[in-house]
């Protein structure tokens, strides 16, 4: 009697080890995948962190003393009695009114950016509403991400 040896033969070997092969692929780029946006929500909670920060340090601002805010606020732009002034807060904590102009690096934790718009009237001289538009910006991948926060402050709140 003839013994016949069980065995694979070459061709199914390459065929399963291909699709083993691939199968490790496609996982490790679902792995990658999910890192990035990990990632994304990370830098995107922080920068939301940071903007809320700025909002309330300026919310205090405004009720500590509502004229120099408004003076602040109101520094550049004077066109028609419209008011469009941009600010650079690129340190934590906030401890005082920081540059004038918009930021031109991302200094802030080494990753971001923030920078405030202030946009007002002035109606007789008064302003008694100021719109703000807080924008934490960083590069992602070659691409700039922000997080905006827009609010509006009025002498009575």
């Amino acid at each position: 009697m003839v013994k016949k040896n069980a065995s694979f033969s070459l061709i199914e070997l390459l065929v399963f080890v291909s699709i083993l092969s691939i199968f490790f692929i496609m996982a490790a780029s679902v792995v990658t995948v999910s890192l990035r946006n990990m990632k994304f929500n990370e830098h995107k909670i922080k920068a939301t962190h940071y903007a809320n920060q700025l909002e309330e340090w300026l919310r205090t601002q405004k009720e500590i003393d509502w004229v120099s805010f408004t003076q602040s606020a109101s520094q550049q732009g004077d066109v028609f009695n419209n008011f469009q002034t941009t600010f650079c807060f690129n340190s934590s904590p906030i401890d005082n009114w920081q540059n004038l102009d918009s930021c031109t690096a991302y200094d802030l934790d080494s990753l971001f950016k923030r920078e405030v718009v202030f946009t007002s009237e002035s109606v007789l001289n008064f302003i008694g509403q100021v719109n703000v538009a807080i924008i934490v910006s960083w590069d992602e991948l070659g691409q700039v991400k922000s997080v905006v926060n827009n609010t509006v402050f009025t002498i009575l709140e």
